[in-house]
């Protein structure tokens, strides 16, 4: 039971890794055993991250790729798995949100948050199940949002794209769960990252989300991590096909 949680021998490839969440995730697997290859489009920050990293006792590779750019997904797969041989778990950490009205989006708003929040995850998905399966398995993690589970006034584009994630979880669950792959999406709410700097200076929209979350806090990156090592070990090793919501209780409070 004490090994629950250990990945020592596994291989986690993180997109979005050297900050926020993802930099967190990678750091929990790492620190429970598995070999990492890191990727963010900062070339800088990936070296940084990986040393870091290594300091700590964790092996860690790092590439620099821009997901958004198709062969630069396909040259990051190709050259991972020339240096680690397969991939055991996939983490999805890359994002970015575009606020205002539906009404005044345009495509190019809508192409570019697809491009960056969705099919960058489905292209990188379809080029690591074949390792995965040949390997007897893997864990496939995609880091949506609360916005993916309700409406969203400000953050219509972007709620769409993170239900988008959720539902290629279980897609991709359904259809290759009998290769012992799963795959599940994580859902945050509020999160003390860079990415949401400006929500958090904001002291008027801090207290009316804190008002509407149980816990009465923000959460920690950390707490992000702990849900993805669950998903990513053989403590997960059930669940497939789940958004799971980790948001201090904002999604289910009535407001008191």
């Amino acid at each position: 039971m004490k090994n629950l949680f250990d990945l020592t021998g596994k291989i986690a490839l993180v997109t979005g890794a050297t900050s926020g969440m993802g930099k967190a995730i990678a750091e929990a697997l790492g620190l429970y055993g598995a070999t990492l290859m890191i990727t963010s489009n900062d070339e800088i920050a990936c070296q940084q991250v990986r040393e870091e990293f290594s300091r700590k006792g964790i092996t860690t590779w790092a590439k620099v790729c821009d997901v958004s750019d198709s062969n630069q997904v396909k040259t990051l797969i190709h050259e991972t798995l020339q240096i680690t041989k397969k991939i055991d778990i996939l983490v999805s950490c890359v994002g970015i949100g575009l606020a205002g009205s539906l009404g005044n989006s345009s495509n190019q708003d809508f192409l570019k948050m697809m491009q960056v929040n969705l099919l960058q995850a489905l292209e990188l998905t379809q080029l690591v199940i074949p390792s995965m399966r040949d390997n007897g398995g893997g864990s496939i993690i995609y880091l949506s949002s609360i916005a993916s589970v309700r409406g969203n006034k400000s953050l219509g584009l972007y709620g769409i794209t993170k239900a988008g994630l959720v539902q290629l979880a279980r897609n991709i669950a359904v259809e290759y769960g009998p290769s012992n792959i799963r795959a599940n999406a994580i859902s945050p709410g509020m999160i003390d990252t860079p990415f949401a700097k400006e929500l958090l200076s904001n002291k008027e929209f801090l207290e009316k989300r804190l008002a509407l979350t149980p816990l009465r806090r923000v959460g920690l990156p950390e707490e992000i991590a702990g849900v993805a090592l669950m998903l990513a070990s053989r403590a997960g090793g059930f669940i497939t096909g789940q958004n799971i919501i980790v948001d201090g209780g904002t999604t289910i409070s009535d407001g008191n």
